[in-house]
C-alpha cells in the first residue's frame, strides 16, 4: 500500500506522511510531564494524598 501523499489528522492539524515515516524509527520517548505536559497544578486529596491535573 501506498503513503503518498497520506496524512493523519490530529487535534493540531494533519502531519504529513513525510514526518510519520521519520517518527518510524523513534523506538523511546522520555517526557518530563511536570509542568510539561501539565498546567502544573496539585492537589491535595481528603486523605492527603497528591493529586496532578493532566490535559
Amino acid at each position: 500500500m501506498s503513503k503518498a501523499g497520506a496524512s493523519l489528522a490530529t487535534c493540531y492539524g494533519p502531519v504529513s506522511a513525510d514526518v510519520m515515516a521519520k517518527a518510524e524509527n523513534i523506538r523511546l520517548l522520555i517526557l518530563d510531564v511536570d509542568g510539561v505536559l501539565s498546567d502544573g497544578l496539585i492537589y491535595m486529596g481528603n486523605n492527603g494524598e497528591e493529586l496532578k491535573a493532566f490535559n
